[in-house]
């Protein structure tokens, strides 16, 4: 068991309440800046898969937030894990492997996106990793930026929101919010 394991269990972060998320490549290279690293996808298709399994794993999942909980860089709570397998390694020691590294940054920004937590423009250091120096931290969203305007916290929470689920349950969350936005504004005698 990691640090970071004990420390999880110990603040109550258990993997089996741990949100769910899957980041697959479709995913990865729907986001517009993921889609730069399309040469790593198709040239180190089996190790970059391998980090999108670990980053789709829950319990790895809750090492990323439980990272983030006591002050490491997400990529922290997973980077042994990440280093350890077979796979990666090859395609971190190849020599496109600074690319490659990227991509593994990339991925994991979107996965903790996925489980409602933004960057937050500061990096730290990943402790005991060979190949990652420094790593984005993140806090969670409704932290994120309290300066924004409402509509620009608005628009970003949507557009979250928007990478949630598939096709059926966005539109079906659309129409829930459409909703719950008239009853509130109903309730308040305030036009929709």
């Amino acid at each position: 068991m990691t640090p970071i394991s004990r420390l999880s269990k110990s603040a109550g972060i258990a993997p089996a309440t741990a949100p769910i998320t899957s980041i697959t490549i479709e995913v990865f290279l729907a986001d517009s800046h993921a889609a730069r690293y399309r040469d790593v996808v198709q040239g180190q298709p089996e190790g970059f898969a391998r980090v999108l399994e670990i980053l789709s794993d829950p319990e790895q999942q809750t090492e990323l937030l439980a990272a983030e909980r006591y002050g490491r860089p997400a990529l922290a709570g997973i980077v042994k894990v990440v280093e350890a397998d077979e796979a990666i390694a090859a395609s971190l020691a190849a020599p496109a492997g600074a690319r490659f590294r990227q991509a593994v940054g990339v991925a994991v920004r979107l996965a903790m996106e996925s489980l409602g937590w933004s960057r937050t423009g500061r990096k730290g250091p990943v402790r005991g990793a060979a190949q990652f120096k420094r790593a984005e931290h993140y806090q969670p969203t409704h932290l994120a930026t309290p300066s924004m305007a409402a509509g620009d916290r608005a628009r970003a929470a949507l557009e979250a929101v928007e990478r949630i689920g598939d096709e059926g349950e966005r539109a079906q969350t659309a129409n829930d919010l459409l909703v719950a936005l008239a009853q509130t504004r109903g309730a308040e005698g305030r036009p929709f």
